[in-house]
């Protein structure tokens, strides 16, 4: 059985797996609240984290830019060898 979230910002949510069905029907009901406002209080921490996450990364890259030392003019190919460096960087497990 899977289950359906009805008419969620004029969007319906199906196939919903059983697993993480249950864990919200259950946190709803404890939480004496709809299986709606449970949905929508797990997608607002789940983005709060990653938008907390990415602020922490993106600050954390640019003390490490002002530590490195003096500005100075890059050549075309000192660019693409640090934009390298950084998708490099992003993509790699934290």
């Amino acid at each position: 059985m899977r289950c359906q979230l009805a008419d969620m910002a004029k969007h319906a949510l199906k196939n919903i797996p059983e697993d993480i069905c249950h864990h919200a029907k259950a946190a709803a009901e404890g939480g004496a609240s709809s299986l709606k406002q449970e949905t929508i209080y797990r997608l607002r921490r789940l983005s709060d984290s990653e938008d907390t996450r990415a602020k922490a990364l993106h600050a954390r890259w640019v003390m490490e830019a002002l530590a490195s030392g003096p500005a100075k003019r890059l050549k075309t190919r000192d660019l693409d060898a640090a934009f390298q460096k950084g998708v490099n960087r992003a993509r790699a497990p934290q």
